[in-house]
């Protein structure tokens, strides 16, 4: 493990997750509640959504079982998926698509790689095609998981000839992906040391919705390492921040699905009411 380990808030936190991953009466009143189409569903997909992440950090940074850490990180991918069935048009930034790139798994990416309606639908153009709005950021993601490098190249240049006054954190985002968009390799990995430098690193981790990735990874950093990886770039990062054993584009042979109604529900499932049209398919 890391020299990362050493420290008394990496300890912490891993005691932090510890407690998130341990299958008690909650867990069993969540999957009851599910199953039972009882209360609040989405609520209580979301809750065990955490406890799958949790698991997923703990059959690594605890146990080094790469096969479980996939597992449970196709698991938090599929139930968060299942958040969409309930509102499709829900805030969809980078990060969501940790769970799923991590996992390895075709399908679950295919889904999320698909999934462009909070983007492309009347009423959120406008600020998805704007520098200064985090839509922005967001749906370069979903162009470079499609492909789509010349609008990709197109945007980059925008934003980082654009006068921010604000946000600028995040244009060091937008050097990785015109590197991408060019096939650039070595900028890609001057990039990502930049963003994985204990300058940066102490801002970029620890945003509100890394609480339990904060002192493990850098969340952003890994998405665009595996994102690298997918495109036949084998980047090299020296940083304890990307562990270099989840970098390979492996995927497993199986991937259980512990409860009937995860295994029951089918990822491509449409959307409901008027988002239908926006489905993702096989």
């Amino acid at each position: 493990m890391s020299d990362l380990s050493n420290s008394e808030a990496y300890k912490k936190a891993l005691a932090h997750v510890i407690q998130h991953a341990e299958f008690g009466e909650n867990t069993v009143s969540l999957i009851d509640y599910i199953t039972q189409r009882k209360g609040d569903i989405a609520f209580c997909i979301g809750m065990l959504g955490s406890y799958a992440e949790a698991n997923a950090m703990v059959s690594w940074f605890r146990d080094g079982d790469l096969i479980a850490f996939k597992q449970w990180c196709f698991i938090a991918a599929k139930l968060s998926r299942m958040e969409f069935q309930f509102d499709a048009i829900e805030w969809f930034p980078a990060y969501k698509h940790l769970y799923a790139l991590l996992s390895d798994n075709e399908e679950i990416i295919s889904w999320y790689r698909q999934h462009r309606v909070s983007y492309d639908r009347q009423g959120s153009i406008k600020d998805r095609d704007h520098p200064r709005k985090p839509d922005f950021h967001g749906y370069q993601l979903i162009l470079a998981l499609n492909h789509e490098w010349e609008l990709l190249r197109e945007r980059c240049e925008l934003i980082l000839n654009a006068d921010l006054k604000k946000d600028r954190k995040y244009l060091i985002d937008h050097r990785f992906y015109l590197a991408l968009a060019n096939g650039d390799k070595t900028e890609m990995e001057n990039v990502l040391t930049e963003l994985t430098s204990p300058k940066i690193a102490r801002i970029r981790n620890h945003e509100f919705a890394f609480t339990f990735t904060e002192h493990f990874m850098a969340t952003h950093a890994v998405i665009y390492t595996k994102l690298a990886w997918r495109n036949g770039y084998q980047l090299d990062i020296d940083t304890p921040w990307i562990p270099k054993e989840w970098l390979a584009i492996a995927p497993l042979d199986q991937y259980p699905e512990p409860w009937a109604f995860l295994e029951d529900f089918d990822i491509f499932t449409a959307l409901e009411g008027e988002w239908k049209d926006y489905s993702p398919t096989r």
